[in-house]
């Protein structure tokens, strides 16, 4: 509001301030309370559009509201494509891990979880005004009518607004990171949570196995093998996998390891390339320095001849002036001094000059006075000689003062010219010193380089070796997976032949039963012994599964070991891209100094550029020295007052040649340095060939005992080999010992077998009720599963649901509060701007009926304030008319006056013209008695007394005429005063009036 206010005072001041002065008495006669209400009008017209402002950047502000609340809505969708498509991922990933078998947790990640996010993201964030119904936005939706809107310059509340919107944006992030972290965290959990169950029910099913120990042993040995067979499947697919990866990984590591060394190569050719370069770009720059020293040697002599031609026109100069010999005197003392004292001699010349101009004024003041003889004596002849003679000696003056001005400029163009080159040389010098600087950080860069290449190429042989041995372990184990398989599977077999062949001898035995009754009791010891034979099977079984125990433990041992390695090689591989980004580095680096090259050969061109223009100079200097070689025969005498000159000049020389000395013996240094550097390259290659063949060597060691190892493996296996045929003899031997002995328990063997069938009958009803049993509890978990996460996700969403519901509130509150204190605000200026226009106005505003609980019925001030911006906006068209109707009569007015005032010009012109006239006649008469009454001295006295007559007569008829002019201009002025009526503008055509 104070800006509003500021802004109306201003504007109101501006047009107040473009209307004339007023007079004390006029601004008495004007009515005060219209001067109040029209400054009143003002400010408040200046209010209601600083709020139609305010009120517009309120819209935009709740566009841009609205606008954010369509890209939260984006983002969160974004955000649920973005969490199904990681599930996707996540299910693909475990079913190729599992490889067929599934998880019970991968259906408790639903994009149907997320439905309810999609829901909430439709919503829509209705405005918080109290005025309004924003039940039906979607069907009437009207906009505000910009036309008749009140607004405010107050923009803090639109400021915290945005502010507000801002930490909410920045909430809604913190959110979302929130929820990744907890998604990552959940993702873990359930891998976690499905490693367990699927450790418990390898459990339950080893314990359900336990339980089963009435089964046969075939039985037992078939499912233990179709087991092996699956984990040995499952096994031989993750290595073949592994091995596929390794094999990528290790050709990743050959291909980088060939391109580096290929750019390491392409490296040092280009950093030879570069030496090469900057060498022969030193002997450029030594041949450049060497040509510039002979063309300083030149200019120097140069300066030499222009300092004698300077000198000669000085002695010339000397001979002209009277004051020859001072200044020969004062010649030869500043030829031994400095360049600083230049400029007192030329002051000295300038106030010989001086001297030489005022003795020129002297003779022109001789010569005016011999004019003043010769127009008395007949002597202009020799007047003219004088100044002809004077003239030329003037100009000769001038033409000597031009050469020496411009044999100065000369010699300051050419010093600065000097001034010019040394300063390049000095900043060709420090960048070829900055180039040494950065070529040796580049051969530090480069060896550090090579350190690391080298440590990385170690570390990728380590891991390569690794590697090598992690395959030559796993081709082990399954070797010795595949002989025990063989091993079963032959066991098997022959246990099925026994159990065929003690079938056939069953048969035969029946058959012999009632012959050998003597024979059971053998039968039973038999039987006792079989038992005992069984016992060692068992325990057999049991040592087997112990042994495929330890070859889990021993294959888990190798996937840590797997994983182990895979670190290190994402270790290694984020190594390699750091080395890269050195390289990127690097390369940036060539570029910059390929860049200052460039600016050096554009300074090089620069300079070539201004030998051509020292070389067109020097030819300009050669014509000006052969102008002035027939001056130089005249002035020989000068020159040897000038030896001494010389002398100082040679120590110059010297001097310079000295300095010049001490820059060749640093280029020496330079070049010794850049030759040293060279030598270190060249070592650094060399060292780097060595480092090389020694790894090459070792590579070749480790292929020799990678070799030697395969063999040593191969004799192990043989032997083992070996080892199990022997066994397997034995078996052979026992099971021909057993066949005999089973041939007399065929008829025990056949109860034996009835009683096996009913076991295996019922073992198999436990079997389908285990199934149905693990089944209903696997169904039962994923239920529980999902259930749980639910109801987490569920409250998750409560809490984040109150923390927004909370921050919404908080927001509703803060704008209800900038709401009502806005429009108390406006209630005010209203009610304020209504009093002082009913004060003036015919009709005075009537306020509505003001109630407690009206006053507090937001509608009921919505109508007063309508009636009052609507009485206000009545008022005003009044004012506006008032003031229209006005405006008009004074046009009127102002068109009457100047109507007025053409014909009074119009009437004043004829009287001018009449007067003329009469005023003519009145000399003429005059003229004529003057000329009759010219010759008659006696009538003297009659003609003065006429003229005393006749004037008297013509001015008081010019002063009547004005005066009747003015009355007449008078009385119209007050006949249309008395017509106008009393109004603002009576002001303005008084003002006008009194300009006229």
């Amino acid at each position: 509001m104070a800006d509003s206010s500021s802004d109306s005072d201003s504007h109101l001041r501006s047009r107040f301030s473009r209307k004339g002065p007023l007079r004390a008495s006029q601004m008495h006669t004007r009515p005060r309370a219209v001067g109040e209400v029209s400054e009143k009008i003002h400010k408040l017209a200046h209010t209601l559009q600083d709020t139609s402002r305010n009120l517009k950047q309120v819209d935009e502000m709740l566009g841009q509201y609205r606008e954010y609340n369509s890209d939260q809505t984006e983002a969160i969708t974004t955000l649920k494509e973005t969490l199904e498509q990681s599930i996707e991922q996540l299910r693909s990933q475990r079913l190729s891990r599992l490889s067929g078998v599934r998880s019970a947790s991968m259906s408790s990640l639903c994009a149907s979880d997320l439905d309810t996010t999609a829901g909430s993201g439709n919503r829509r964030l209705n405005p918080t005004s109290p005025l309004k119904d924003y039940g039906d936005l979607g069907v009437n939706r009207r906009r505000r009518s910009r036309s008749a809107s009140v607004r405010f310059v107050d923009e803090a509340g639109d400021h915290e607004q945005l502010h507000s919107l801002h930490q909410s944006l920045r909430d809604l992030t913190s959110d979302q990171l929130r929820l990744n972290d907890d998604l990552s965290r959940e993702l873990a959990y359930r891998n976690r949570t499905e490693v367990e169950t699927k450790k418990a029910l390898q459990e339950l099913t080893a314990r359900l196995d336990q339980a089963q120990q009435q089964e046969t042993v075939s039985q037992r040995v078939e499912r233990r093998l179709q087991q092996l067979e699956q984990e040995m499947r499952t096994e031989r697919q993750q290595t073949e996998r592994r091995q596929d990866h390794l094999g990528h990984v290790s050709a990743q590591l050959q291909e980088e390891l060939k391109k580096r060394e290929s750019k390491a190569g392409e490296m040092e050719t280009s950093l030879k390339d570069k030496l090469g370069k900057l060498e022969s770009e030193k002997g450029q720059l030594k041949e450049e320095l060497e040509r510039y020293r002979r063309r300083l040697n030149q200019t120097e002599g140069n300066r030499e001849t222009l300092l004698c031609q300077v000198e000669d026109l000085r002695s010339q100069l000397i001979k002209v002036e009277e004051d020859r010999n001072h200044l020969q005197h004062q010649v030869s003392q500043m030829s031994f001094q400095s360049q600083h004292e230049n400029l007192e001699e030329q002051r000295r010349i300038r106030a010989a000059v001086e001297r030489s101009e005022r003795e020129k004024q002297d003779l022109e003041r001789q010569i005016v006075e011999l004019r003043t003889q010769v127009n008395q004596s007949a002597m202009l002849s020799e007047i003219d000689d004088l100044k002809r003679s004077l003239n030329q000696k003037d100009r000769e003056k001038v033409q000597l003062a031009e050469q020496l001005e411009a044999l100065n400029t000369d010699l300051e163009k050419r010093e600065r010219q000097q001034l010019r080159i040394l300063q390049q040389v000095k900043d060709i010098q420090a960048r070829y010193e900055m180039c040494e600087k950065e070529r040796r950080q580049f051969e530090s860069q480069n060896s550090e380089m090579g350190q690391q290449l080298e440590e990385v190429t170690q570390e990728a042989e380590r891991c390569l070796t690794e590697l090598r041995q992690a395959e030559a372990l796993r081709l082990e184990a399954e070797k010795k997976k595949e002989d025990l398989k063989s091993k079963a599977t032959e066991t098997v077999k022959h246990w099925k032949l026994k159990c065929k062949k003690l079938e056939r001898e069953l048969h035969k035995k029946e058959e012999s039963v009632s012959l050998s009754s003597k024979q059971c009791t053998e039968a039973l010891k038999e039987k006792e012994e079989l038992k005992c034979q069984y016992q060692t099977t068992v325990q057999q079984a049991e040592n087997l599964r112990k042994e495929l125990a330890e070859v889990l433990s021993r294959r888990a041992q190798q996937e840590e070991e797997l994983h182990l390695r895979e670190v290190r090689l994402t270790e290694i591989q984020d190594q390699r891209l750091e080395l890269e980004k050195e390289v990127r580095e690097s390369q940036e680096l060539v570029a910059r100094l390929q860049g200052e090259l460039q600016r050096q050969v554009q300074l090089q061109e620069q300079l070539q550029e201004d030998r051509e223009r020292l070389q067109e100079e020097i030819v300009s200097a050669g014509r000006a020295q052969e102008k002035s070689n027939d001056k130089i025969l005249e002035l020989q005498e000068s020159v040897r007052d000038l030896s001494a000159g010389r002398a100082e000049l040679s120590s110059r020389l010297s001097q310079e040649e000295k300095s010049n000395k001490e820059l060749r013996r640093n280029l020496c240094e330079a070049q010794k340095q850049a030759e040293f550097a060279r030598e270190e390259l060249s070592s650094a290659g060399r060292q780097l060939k060595m480092e090389r063949d020694v790894h090459q060597r070792e590579l070749t060691d480790l292929r020799s005992a990678a070799q030697t190892a395969k063999a040593k493996h191969e004799r192990n296996i043989q032997e083992m080999l070996a080892h199990f045929r022997q066994e397997r003899e034995e078996l052979e031997s026992h099971i021909r010992t057993l066949k005999a002995e089973l041939i007399d328990t065929k008829s025990l063997v056949k109860s034996e077998r009835q009683r096996l069938e009913k076991m295996k009958i019922e073992c198999d009803k436990l079997s389908e009720e285990m199934l149905c049993g693990r089944e209903e509890s696997a169904a039962l978990r994923c239920k529980y599963q999902l259930a749980a996460q639910d109801m987490e996700e569920k409250d998750h969403k409560l809490k984040k649901m109150e923390s927004v519901n909370q921050n919404l509130k908080e927001k509703l509150n803060s704008l209800e509060t900038e709401q009502e204190t806005i429009l108390s605000a406006i209630e005010t200026e209203i009610n304020s701007t209504c009093q002082i226009l009913s004060r003036s106005s015919m009709e005075k505003f009537k306020p509505l009926s003001g109630a407690a609980h009206l006053r507090e019925d937001p509608h009921y001030w919505l109508a007063e304030t309508k009636t009052k911006l609507h009485w206000l906006c009545e008022e005003i068209k009044d004012r506006e008319e008032r003031e229209r109707k006005l405006h008009i009569q004074h046009q009127q007015c102002l068109e009457q006056l100047k109507e007025h005032k053409v014909k009074k010009e119009t009437e004043k012109e004829e009287q001018h013209q009449q007067i003329s006239k009469l005023e003519q006649q009145l000399e003429e008469a005059h003229r004529d008695k003057k000329g009759s009454l010219s010759g008659k001295c006696s009538t003297q006295g009659e003609t003065g007394l006429m003229g005393h007559c006749l004037y008297p007569t013509k001015l008081p008829a010019s002063s009547e005429l004005l005066d009747r002019t003015r009355r007449r201009d008078e009385e119209m002025w007050l006949l249309q005063v008395s017509d106008l009526p009393p109004s603002p503008c009576n002001n303005t055509s008084a003002c006008a009036s009194s300009g006229l």
